[in-house]
Protein backbone atom coordinates (compact mmCIF):
# COMPACT_ATOMS: atom_id res chain seq x y z
CA UNK A 1 0.00 0.00 0.00
CA UNK A 2 1.75 3.05 -1.04
CA UNK A 3 0.56 6.89 -0.63
CA UNK A 4 0.31 9.84 -2.66
CA UNK A 5 3.69 12.01 -2.06
CA UNK A 6 1.75 15.25 -2.89
CA UNK A 7 -1.57 14.79 -1.07
CA UNK A 8 -1.35 11.74 1.20
CA UNK A 9 -4.03 9.72 -0.29
CA UNK A 10 -3.93 6.36 -1.00
CA UNK A 11 -2.55 5.71 -4.24
CA UNK A 12 -5.03 3.12 -6.61
CA UNK A 13 -4.13 0.08 -9.03
CA UNK A 14 -5.03 1.28 -12.50
CA UNK A 15 -4.19 0.35 -16.15
CA UNK A 16 -3.06 3.04 -18.36
CA UNK A 17 -3.02 1.45 -21.67
CA UNK A 18 -0.44 -1.79 -21.57
CA UNK A 19 1.18 -0.63 -18.37
CA UNK A 20 -0.05 -0.66 -14.65
CA UNK A 21 0.19 2.61 -12.93
CA UNK A 22 -0.80 3.22 -9.76
CA UNK A 23 -2.75 6.38 -9.63
CA UNK A 24 -3.97 9.27 -6.65
CA UNK A 25 -7.65 9.50 -6.92
CA UNK A 26 -7.69 13.02 -5.40
CA UNK A 27 -4.78 14.52 -7.72
CA UNK A 28 -3.92 12.60 -10.55
CA UNK A 29 -0.54 11.77 -9.13
CA UNK A 30 0.86 8.67 -11.72
CA UNK A 31 3.87 6.53 -10.46
CA UNK A 32 4.41 2.72 -12.20
CA UNK A 33 3.95 0.42 -10.71
CA UNK A 34 7.50 -2.06 -10.25
CA UNK A 35 7.01 -5.59 -11.91
CA UNK A 36 9.71 -6.87 -9.86
CA UNK A 37 7.36 -9.17 -7.50
CA UNK A 38 4.77 -11.43 -8.75
CA UNK A 39 2.20 -10.93 -6.08
CA UNK A 40 0.18 -8.04 -7.19
CA UNK A 41 -2.03 -5.96 -5.12
CA UNK A 42 -4.87 -7.15 -3.21
CA UNK A 43 -6.94 -5.11 -0.75
CA UNK A 44 -7.74 -7.31 2.39
CA UNK A 45 -9.24 -5.94 6.06
CA UNK A 46 -9.20 -8.06 8.68
CA UNK A 47 -12.43 -7.57 11.31
CA UNK A 48 -12.11 -7.30 14.62
CA UNK A 49 -14.65 -9.94 16.24
CA UNK A 50 -13.98 -9.45 19.44
CA UNK A 51 -15.75 -5.74 20.15
CA UNK A 52 -19.39 -5.81 19.33
CA UNK A 53 -21.57 -2.80 19.14
CA UNK A 54 -24.68 -2.82 21.51
CA UNK A 55 -27.46 -0.69 20.53
CA UNK A 56 -29.76 1.20 23.06
CA UNK A 57 -32.33 -0.65 23.77
CA UNK A 58 -30.56 -3.90 24.46
CA UNK A 59 -28.41 -1.93 26.67
CA UNK A 60 -31.27 0.13 28.70
CA UNK A 61 -33.12 -2.99 28.87
CA UNK A 62 -30.64 -5.45 30.31
CA UNK A 63 -31.14 -7.59 27.27
CA UNK A 64 -35.12 -7.91 27.18
CA UNK A 65 -35.67 -7.46 23.48
CA UNK A 66 -39.45 -7.81 23.24
CA UNK A 67 -42.16 -6.37 25.31
CA UNK A 68 -44.77 -8.71 27.07
CA UNK A 69 -48.25 -8.91 25.44
CA UNK A 70 -49.48 -6.98 28.40
CA UNK A 71 -47.04 -4.16 28.37
CA UNK A 72 -47.57 -3.88 24.40
CA UNK A 73 -51.45 -4.15 24.46
CA UNK A 74 -51.44 -0.84 27.69
CA UNK A 75 -48.87 1.20 25.34
CA UNK A 76 -51.26 0.97 22.37
CA UNK A 77 -54.29 2.04 24.62
CA UNK A 78 -52.02 5.10 25.54
CA UNK A 79 -51.53 5.53 22.12
CA UNK A 80 -55.35 5.52 21.04
CA UNK A 81 -56.26 7.61 23.79
CA UNK A 82 -53.29 10.48 22.67
CA UNK A 83 -54.65 10.04 19.40
CA UNK A 84 -58.54 10.85 20.53
CA UNK A 85 -57.37 13.39 22.12
CA UNK A 86 -55.49 14.64 19.30
CA UNK A 87 -58.53 14.13 16.76
CA UNK A 88 -61.03 16.06 19.50
CA UNK A 89 -58.61 19.26 19.70
CA UNK A 90 -57.97 19.08 15.20
CA UNK A 91 -62.07 19.17 15.27
CA UNK A 92 -62.17 21.97 18.03
CA UNK A 93 -59.85 23.81 15.66
CA UNK A 94 -61.40 23.17 13.03
CA UNK A 95 -65.16 23.67 14.29
CA UNK A 96 -64.10 27.28 15.81
CA UNK A 97 -63.04 28.29 12.12
CA UNK A 98 -66.20 27.70 10.68
CA UNK A 99 -68.53 29.31 13.50
CA UNK A 100 -67.19 32.44 12.66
Amino acid sequence: MKFCPRCGALLLPRKEGKENVLKCPKCGYVERLEVSSKKGYTISEAANTSSKVKTTSIVSEGGRRFRSKEEFEHEKEEYYEIFLDLMHEEEGEEGGGEES
